[in-house]
């Protein structure tokens, strides 16, 4: 009996750090897209007033080590200054691959950097700013989104899966 006891509250324990996992993915998410938006306005600035190459700006944002992507950067400005013939969009889309595995961001978030950096260096500064401020715009607009998810669908997943984990225990009784 002290045994099956033993392993009910293991089993209700386990599902309360589960779904504790998954509430604070979406709270990473709504962090990762805060700091996607605070990264993107640094670019901005160092476009407008250090007249760097995008090369130079990967690199420049690669130092900021507190951000979910400086590891992206720092690949990106590698393979720019590689000149191994690859165009913009083949490192983007190898790089992109890594933002997948280590970030929480949405294809959606994803898909609105690749047209930020595809489009980058294809027009005069100002409106690469223009394009960079309404992709922030557009982030914040999902930033807005990703709170109501951690309202939502976070605790209800948080109460949902330790209500499951409590049924178990009681029908296991």
């Amino acid at each position: 009996m002290q045994i099956k006891i033993f392993f009910i509250g293991l089993l209700i324990g386990c599902s309360y750090l589960i779904g504790d996992t998954i509430y604070k993915a979406f709270i990473k998410r709504h962090k990762e897209l805060n700091e996607v938006i605070r990264i993107l306005e640094i670019i901005r600035m160092d476009m407008a007033f250090g007249l760097y190459t995008l090369e130079e700006v990967f690199y420049r944002a690669s130092l900021k080590h507190d951000y979910c992507l400086c590891n992206f950067f720092r690949n990106m400005h590698e393979d720019l200054s590689k000149e191994d013939g690859r165009t913009l969009e083949e490192i983007l889309n190898e790089n992109i691959i890594k933002i997948k595995k280590d970030t929480n961001l949405q294809d959606k978030e994803i898909d609105e950097l690749k047209k930020l950096f595809l489009s980058l260096g294809q027009s005069d500064i100002e409106s690469q700013q223009r394009l960079i401020d309404l992709t922030c715009e557009n982030l914040k607009k999902l930033t807005s989104d990703s709170k109501e998810e951690i309202l939502k669908k976070g605790s209800l997943y948080k109460k949902l899966i330790t209500f499951v984990g409590i049924c178990i225990g009681i029908i296991l009784i």
